[in-house]
């Protein structure tokens, strides 16, 4: 279907009329793009820093847990169209009845979606994590853009994603970012490199829109 921009981690192959950005709200889609990078060496470094800059300066909410976006997809449709609420009109009022979004709740994990609507002339359903959900990690821009960098530089050179040389080298030489003096735990770099690093890997470079592991 049309009506899904390209190039910006927004996830063509997904069922319409869902838009999701696998680069802002889903840990499987950096996983995989780690490790497409690191097979290009040099040159796959260079254009996943290209890449990263669709990831914008904000906060965002990364979903951790086991359900692909594929599987995120199908669970948002079949419950809007449980309720007769699949059709543009339909959900376009049953958005704005509740100030412009509102919220499913996914069983199998406990995870919460948020649901706004979209572009009404393509993929209307726009789709993104829960502030604080079950299974999420709220990230700022900068954070998840090193922390994919470093796995990636890591994955094709060898050596520990962890050390603050290489994070340092990584920020200036591919993103422009400042040095960084120490790694912060839990939320900061040190706790999305251990995420994106701990990831299912089962299939690091399958479908994201199947329902098979990463």
């Amino acid at each position: 279907m049309t009506g899904t921009p390209r190039g910006e981690g927004y996830l063509p192959e997904l069922p319409f009329p869902v838009l999701f950005n696998g680069w802002k709200h889903h840990a499987g889609f950096p996983r995989q793009q780690i490790t497409l990078a690191a097979a290009g060496a040099d040159a796959g470094l260079d254009d996943l820093a290209a890449q990263l800059v669709v990831v914008g300066t904000a906060l965002m909410d990364l979903y951790t847990g086991p359900l692909t976006p594929g599987e995120i997809a199908d669970g948002v449709v079949t419950a809007l169209a449980a309720d007769n609420r699949l059709s543009l009109h339909v959900y376009r009022s049953w958005v704005h009845a509740h100030g412009g979004y509102q919220v499913v709740t996914f069983p199998e994990d406990g995870s919460r979606w948020v649901l706004r609507l979209g572009d009404e002339a393509g993929r209307y359903v726009h789709v993104h994590p829960g502030r604080w959900s079950l299974a999420t990690l709220r990230v700022r821009a900068n954070v998840l853009k090193t922390a994919v960098m470093v796995l990636a530089d890591a994955a094709a050179h060898g050596g520990d994603p962890l050390e603050v040389a290489r994070i340092n080298r990584v920020r200036r030489h591919h993103l422009g970012l400042s040095p960084l003096g120490a790694l912060a735990g839990e939320q900061g770099l040190r706790g999305v490199i251990d995420v994106l690093r701990h990831y299912s890997t089962s299939n690091p470079t399958g479908d994201l829109s199947s329902g098979s592991p990463l």
